[in-house]
């Protein structure tokens, strides 16, 4: 079996990388779909909550004013952390799109690089022929 050159050995480490960050890219989508699912919960939450006027004691308005409060504090949780996720979302998005430009362009230096190995085998092989042919009409004469 041929060793593998520098260039495809190149290519498949940037391989195994944008695989990586694929796979991140697919978690961090994962938990911002669930973060937002959160976030939209506790908005209905928060609606469901509000303080109706009419008859109310002193105790279910304390009540109602601290469930709001947590449900309040929670939501803005929520939002930090759905900001967060999307930031480092875009951020290995652009990551992951450096990382096929590299692959891309390693790649296209592997097959430069067997194109010109090729181009030198076959100059080669023309040579020997013409080699073989010059030597066949001394020896022939």
């Amino acid at each position: 079996m041929k060793p593998k050159s520098v260039h495809q050995r190149y290519a498949l480490k940037q391989q195994i990388d944008i695989a990586k960050q694929a796979e991140t890219m697919r978690s961090l989508n994962t938990e911002l779909k669930k973060s937002r699912e959160l976030a939209e919960q506790l908005n209905q939450i928060a609606k469901q909550t509000e303080i109706k006027e009419g008859e109310a004691s002193a105790m279910s308005l304390r009540s109602a004013s601290w469930y709001a409060a947590i449900v309040q504090e929670q939501i803005e949780t929520t939002e930090n952390r759905n900001n967060f996720l999307q930031k480092e979302f875009d951020d290995n998005r652009k990551a992951l799109a450096k990382a096929l430009q590299k692959k891309n362009k390693s790649e296209e230096g592997w097959h430069q690089h067997q194109a010109i190995e090729r181009a030198n085998r076959e100059e080669k092989f023309e040579q020997e022929l013409a080699n073989r042919k010059r030597a066949s009409r001394r020896f022939g004469k």
